[in-house]
């Protein structure tokens, strides 16, 4: 089996590793105690689940199970392993539950036990690419060898997956809910073999983080330089973008964690948050700017007439935007750009009169330098939390939780950096 990595297709080369038919053996065995009762459990003969872990144990170069008179209980590397295997498989299940829910017959509840690694693979290349060939070129294989494929994962589901499209074959919702946990089984089967690598001390660890834009100036960056200092072996890739397209690639593993302004009340159900600690905007500008001019803080009646660089509609960052100007009694400013870029914002700001409200952090290094200016103290009423979102189900890797805990004391640290 090839385990893809983030962003990967088969052709890229991922690790050589278990097959997921093993490894269902692996976990099977770890939650019963013994090869028989597993037997059962997979309708398999215990010969076929022998040899399914004894081959699982030859190809990891480490021992899964201690064998004893009682059964077979697992070693510290086979917990790590089985428990993996298994929120992979439980991944898998809801797929099906959520396929029944779409429509689905009962009979898609097989689905967790006649998905393969190929299978999903095929749907994982297949959602990458625009064309079938594209997809397969990419994954290494012929066109019908994945067209056949992605036929069995779709009489596997009971239902289809694609829908027809002037412009060719599509997803559709089952299609999308299908890849969605198939991504996260995948990702879950992958940690479980780094898992083992570094207990052997060798392989590399990827960690994926999510940076909404105030985050990626100080936050997420030194937290990954000081991560990466610690632990060479890491592989990490920071994806920026807007609060909706880092969930929905949280939601489908793509990234372990995301880093920003939190939404409270109004996060999904599936999302938890993590408070890193309470922001509060101040009014930007550049140095020079003639509203720094006799060296004393504006308000926003004396910020009101110039024009401004404004968050974009639906953020909670254009909620305080508006709201700010609204409890001061005072008419909406004339916002001329509307920016998510942290580099568009700082860019504009040093070209001309605009004003801007940003976190502090965002522009730390520019106001040292002395490039840019705050033109106002942090304004009462733009409180906002910073921190961090994951999945509500998710289980950190060691790689993870590593970088979480560096990420929570460089916040710490940050704070003091926080104007008064």
């Amino acid at each position: 089996m090839t385990v893809l990595r983030r962003g990967a297709t088969a052709a890229d080369g991922g690790e050589t590793t278990v097959p997921l038919r093993a490894l269902r053996a692996v976990a099977a065995v770890a939650s019963t105690g013994s090869v028989s009762q597993a037997a059962l459990a997979l309708h398999q003969s215990a010969a076929a689940v022998s040899r399914a872990v004894q081959g699982a144990e030859q190809e990891l170069g480490v021992a899964l199970f201690e064998r004893a008179a009682r059964g077979m209980l697992p070693t510290a590397a086979g917990e790590v392993l089985a428990l993996r295997v298994a929120r992979a498989l439980q991944a898998l299940q809801a797929a099906a539950q959520g396929l029944r829910a779409r429509g689905a017959p009962a009979s898609v509840a097989s689905l967790p036990r006649l998905a393969s690694d190929a299978l999903l693979l095929a749907l994982v290349a297949r959602a990458g690419h625009p064309t079938e060939a594209a997809a397969a070129s990419a994954a290494g294989l012929s066109q019908p060898a994945l067209h056949q494929a992605l036929r069995r994962l779709e009489h596997a589901a009971k239902t289809p997956l694609y829908e027809r499209t002037r412009l060719g074959a599509r997803l559709n919702e089952s299609g999308e809910w299908l890849l969605q946990q198939a991504k996260v089984s995948l990702a879950e089967i992958r940690v479980g073999h780094e898992e083992l690598a570094r207990w052997r001390g060798r392989g590399e660890a990827l960690l994926a983080i999510g940076s909404l834009p105030m985050a990626s100036d100080v936050l997420v960056p030194q937290a990954v330089a000081q991560a990466l200092a610690q632990r060479p072996e890491l592989r990490i890739t920071v994806k920026d973008g807007t609060y909706e397209s880092l969930t929905r690639l949280l939601r489908n593993a793509e990234i372990d964690f995301m880093v920003g302004p939190l939404r409270g009340d109004e996060r999904a159900g599936d999302l938890a948050e993590e408070v890193l600690y309470v922001d509060r905007f101040v009014a930007v500008v550049r140095s020079g700017h003639p509203l720094l001019a006799g060296g004393r803080r504006a308000s926003l009646r004396r910020l009101a007439p110039y024009p401004w660089i404004g968050p974009l509609p639906g953020t909670p960052a254009h909620a305080v935007f508006e709201r700010l100007f609204a409890q001061a009694g005072l008419a909406q400013p004339v916002v001329t750009l509307r920016a998510h870029s942290t580099a568009v914002v700082r860019s504009v700001l040093l070209a001309g009169d605009h004003v801007a409200l940003l976190s502090p952090l965002q522009v730390h290094a520019e106001v040292q330098a002395g490039l840019l200016a705050c033109a106002s103290a942090p304004l009462p009423g733009s409180e906002r939390a910073i921190g961090i979102t994951q999945r509500r189900d998710a289980l950190a890797s060691s790689a993870c939780t590593d970088v979480l805990a560096m990420l929570r004391r460089v916040a710490a640290d940050a704070q003091a950096m926080l104007p008064r």
